[in-house]
Order: structure tokens, then C-alpha cells, then sequence
């Protein structure tokens, strides 16, 4: 055994100094490094099929050669998010283009997509890559629904804001469809997060509702509400629509309850029953009517307010939906309970949950820490106007409240009120008025137009808020007013509409701008913002 560790010493010793030896043999050199810029990869890049160009121009510096740009293999991939790259979905048929600027027209359907650019060293192999995201929408996928009337039948035209001062008008969108409508009544857009329902655009005519089809709007009998209820009516007029915000309770930094409330969409029908179907489970119906409290029937109102702040995660993320009915009683159906009540309040009390002899005439949900406002107009004629704060689990408390008195008061035709600054506008045939919440004095005139009749007054309530850029939140805030040119309705209703958008200052320190407006629309009932899931 001596023996053998003396030869295994020697080998060792001879390995080492052939190493030695050896050394500076070889001729090592450095892998290039490469650094990419010019690629968002942190933010969204939002494209409209068949409308847009995706338009990339990406930096190559070289940190170790100088290597010359004709030297490197480029390749850009589109891979679907549905995609299953495990299995072999990630392939040479994603590779849309092998330049090294993209110019690229989107052509891909509507959903999100994970963006890919190669470079790759001809030389040594090695490649780098940087990631990107596109959100593929087309023309009729997202933007602002505009719901009109032309020869008693329903029209529809979109506006769809390609970047804050670019927009593309589609008008009657309906045109070649072969349905028969009837005459419109209104257009409801609900967002949701939920595992089933998803955003549900709702048309209703005097044929009865209708859930349009998520990217193409068409409307058929294929898409009748009828098919989403146990026991199908004949026909349903739905008056008010509202799918509560998600489930998790926030309790702490990064920390969530575990709760899983449910996710309900509640629907007022046209003689005032409440209907609920609970969408996060799978296959969830519309069943037996739940407008009872304590065991005695009530009829609501037709309106639906929800709290949308905090989509998915927050404080706010369980609040509840509000109600009103015939009685005169604010009613509420908690998101663990999911059957109504009368509404409660917590801390300073400026009004009672009971308000009899008091009609709605408006209901109106924000983006605002659950904000949620209401008009009510009572047997003489007045109104008087409520600010509720919608929270967590039916704790809700009251913020405004008081009686609005001012010039045209009694003409008043349409309420909307801003949703962070506290401030009421009502319209009359032509004319806006607005009235500070805060400082309630006497309304006065904001806005005249002469010779045309307002049809829409409102603010839209933009619920993925979180995932749009600042300019598109702040769409939100901005005041939708929507007319008809009185000489053209009619014999010309077919480009009678107008649409005009204006924004405040946060301070009121200064006059509303006009941000947007468009012509030549139809004869305008409604206008909704139809968002899509990101």
C-alpha cells in the first residue's frame, strides 16, 4: 500500500506541473455583452387590430467589442398569453419579424401577449433577450359605446382613443346586422374580475336584454339574457345593473384574509325586482327574485350602485350594493350576506336610512374610496342630494347630504356629480348648472348650448383604473356631456349627435377645458366606456 501512494504522489505532482506548463496556452477571450434599451418592458404597449403599427426602435450597445449591427441574428416573437409554451407552443410561428426595428402592422385578434426580442452573435451563439407586453384590442374590443336611435331602431357608434389626442370614430357599427331591435332603451357596462362572469356589456330595447358579445358587440338571440336565468322569461326588461368587486380583504401590508366572498351581479328589472346571480361560481344563474326584506316584499328603484375602488385586493375589496326602493329606504346586500337589507351607517349621521316620500331620480358609483352618490326628488317637487361612502363589509358612512336650490332646479332633466370634487352638476334642455357640495350655495349656469337638447349628463367610472396610464384615469373625472342638434333630429338623426368632454382643475381654482368632441353622431340615448380585462 506504500507503494501505491508513492505512484499516486507522483502522478499528482506531474499533472500539476503539466498544468503549469500549459498555462497561457490557450487563447480565452471575453463573451460580448450586450445592453438593450429603447424597450418598455415595464409597461404595456396597447395596440387596435387592423388599425395600429407597433413601432419599436431598440438600442444595442456593445459593452466588450465593437461589433457591427449586421453581425447579430434579430428576431421578434408575439407569443399569446394562453399560449402553452410547455408543450411546444413556443415556436418559429410566434417570430413576426427578423429586422432589427420593428415596424410591425398588428394584425393579431384581441388579448395580451408576451413580446420577445432576440439578438443573437453570429459568431459565438450567444443570444440576449428582452421581454415586452402588448394588449391587442380591436375597434369594437374597448372604447366609448355610444348607444343611439335611428328609424326606431337601435344604432351604435364607438370612439376609440388611440392615445391621448388620437381617436378613430366606427358609426353604426349595426348596420349590416339583420336584427330587429325595436326601439332602444339603454346600455349598461359592468366590469368584472370574476372567474366567470367577466365585463358583461347589456343592451336593452323593447325586445327584451341582451349581454353583447365581448369583442364583436353583435347582438342576437344567441346572447338573450333569458338564457343566464333558471326559470327563462319570456322577456326582461332590465333598469338597473351592477356586478359587485372582488373578493380579498386586505389586513395588513401584503397580507389578505383569505376570505373568498362571492361575486354578485344584481339586476333590476322594468315592474322593480331584484334578481342575483352569483357569477363567481361557475354556471351561477339568475333564480328566484330576492327583493324581501324581513319577510315583506319591496320595489326597487331602478338603479345599482357598487364600490369599484379597490378591484380585486383592499380595504374596500368586500363592500356592498346599494339599493333604494319605493319605501324610501337605502337598502344594501353585503357581500357575505347576498340578500338585502336596510343600509346601516357608522360615525356622523346627516340623514336617516329611511327617507320616505322621496323618489330616485339618480344613482351614481365612482372610483373614489367607495364614494356613491344619490339625488332623490320628494312629493313637493324639491331635491336633495346624499354623498355615501361604501365600505368594507356594510360599514358604510355618510358624507354629504343637503337640499339643491338654484335656478332651472325644477327643470331639471339629468344629475352627474364629480367624483373626487364634491361638486353637483344638473341639466336642464340646454343649459349645465353646477353646485359645490362643499359650500352649497345657489347652482349657477356652467355650460349653454342653444338650439340643441342634452340627453346625457354623466361621469364614467373607469374600474381598471390601476392598469391604464394617467392620462386614461383621468378620464374618470371627466364630465360627458351628450346632445342632439334640435334642427337635425328627425329627417337628418342619423348625424345629430354630439359628444363633448371637459375636465376640471383639482383645485376649482380656474374653468373646466374642453378635452374632446365629436359630431356627426346618431341620436344619442346613452354613452358607456366598455372596458376590457388586462
Amino acid at each position: 500500500m506504500k507503494y501505491v501512494n508513492i505512484w499516486v504522489g507522483m502522478i499528482l505532482l506531474l499533472l500539476a506541473w503539466g498544468c503549469a506548463d500549459d498555462k497561457g496556452n490557450y487563447d480565452y477571450k471575453d463573451i460580448n455583452k450586450l445592453e438593450i434599451s429603447g424597450i418598455d418592458g415595464d409597461n404595456w404597449y396597447r395596440k387596435i387590430s387592423h388599425a395600429d403599427t407597433l413601432k419599436i426602435y431598440p438600442e444595442i450597445k456593445n459593452l466588450m467589442t465593437r461589433k457591427s449591427e449586421g453581425e447579430y441574428d434579430y428576431s421578434w416573437k408575439l407569443i399569446p398569453s394562453d399560449a402553452d409554451v410547455s408543450h411546444g407552443d413556443d415556436t418559429l410561428n410566434y417570430v413576426v419579424a427578423t429586422t432589427k426595428d420593428l415596424e410591425l402592422p398588428v394584425t393579431q385578434k384581441a388579448g395580451k401577449y408576451m413580446g420577445y426580442f432576440n439578438v443573437k452573435d453570429q459568431e459565438t451563439g450567444v443570444t440576449w433577450t428582452q421581454k415586452f407586453y402588448l394588449q391587442v384590442s380591436t375597434l369594437t374590443s374597448e372604447g366609448w359605446m355610444v348607444l343611439c336611435e335611428q328609424d326606431e331602431q337601435a344604432r351604435m357608434d364607438m370612439i376609440v382613443n388611440i392615445d391621448e389626442n388620437t381617436d378613430v370614430i366606427s358609426r353604426d357599427i349595426w348596420s349590416e346586422d339583420e336584427f330587429d331591435s325595436g326601439k332602444p332603451m339603454n346600455l349598461f357596462f359592468n366590469y368584472a374580475e370574476s372567474y366567470n362572469g367577466g365585463p358583461q356589456t347589456t343592451f336593452v330595447c323593447e325586445k327584451g336584454t341582451y349581454i353583447l358579445d365581448r369583442e364583436d358587440l353583435h347582438v342576437g338571440e344567441d346572447n338573450n339574457i333569458r338564457w343566464t336565468f333558471g326559470a327563462q322569461p319570456e322577456r326582461i326588461l332590465v333598469q338597473g345593473s351592477g356586478i359587485s368587486v372582488n373578493s380579498w380583504v386586505h389586513t395588513g401590508p401584503g397580507i389578505y384574509d383569505g376570505v373568498d366572498y362571492p361575486l354578485y351581479w344584481v339586476l333590476v328589472d322594468e315592474v322593480g325586482d331584484v334578481y342575483l346571480n352569483t357569477v363567481s361560481e361557475l354556471g351561477g344563474l339568475f333564480d328566484l327574485t330576492v327583493n324581501t326584506i324581513d319577510g315583506q316584499k319591496f320595489k326597487a328603484a331602478p338603479f345599482v350602485a357598487n364600490a369599484y375602488n379597490y378591484q380585486g385586493y383592499g380595504e374596500l375589496a368586500a363592500a356592498s350594493t346599494m339599493l333604494y326602493d319605493e319605501a324610501g329606504r337605502f337598502v344594501e346586500i353585503k357581500a357575505e350576506a347576498g340578500r338585502p337589507s336596510v343600509m346601516k351607517f357608522s360615525g356622523n349621521t346627516l340623514f336617516s336610512a329611511e327617507q320616505p316620500g322621496k323618489e330616485m331620480v339618480h344613482l351614481q358609483s365612482t372610483v373614489n374610496d367607495g364614494l356613491t352618490y344619490a339625488v332623490l326628488k320628494d312629493n313637493t317637487g324639491d331635491y336633495y342630494y346624499y354623498g355615501i361612502n361604501l365600505g368594507t363589509l356594510g360599514v358604510n358612512t355618510q358624507k354629504y347630504y343637503g337640499k339643491i336650490s338654484g335656478a332651472g332646479i325644477d327643470q331639471a332633466t339629468h344629475f352627474a356629480c364629480h367624483p373626487v370634487l364634491g361638486i353637483l352638476f344638473y341639466a336642464t334642455k340646454d343649459k349645465v348648472y353646477r353646485l359645490n357640495l362643499k359650500d352649497p350655495k345657489d347652482a349657477e349656469v356652467l355650460f349653454s348650448y342653444p338650439g340643441e337638447t342634452i340627453k346625457v349628463l354623466k361621469f364614467n367610472p373607469l374600474v381598471a383604473g390601476k392598469q391604464y396610464a394617467a392620462w386614461e384615469q383621468m378620464r374618470s373625472e371627466h364630465l360627458i356631456v351628450g346632445t342632439t342638434e334640435d334642427e337635425l333630429v328627425g329627417e337628418n338623426e342619423e348625424s345629430c349627435g354630439i359628444i363633448r368632454m371637459y375636465e376640471f382643475s383639482p383645485l376649482w381654482d380656474r374653468e373646466p377645458v374642453k378635452k374632446k368632441e365629436y359630431t356627426k353622431l346618431g341620436n344619442i340615448l346613452n354613452i358607456v366606456y366598455k372596458e376590457i380585462r388586462r
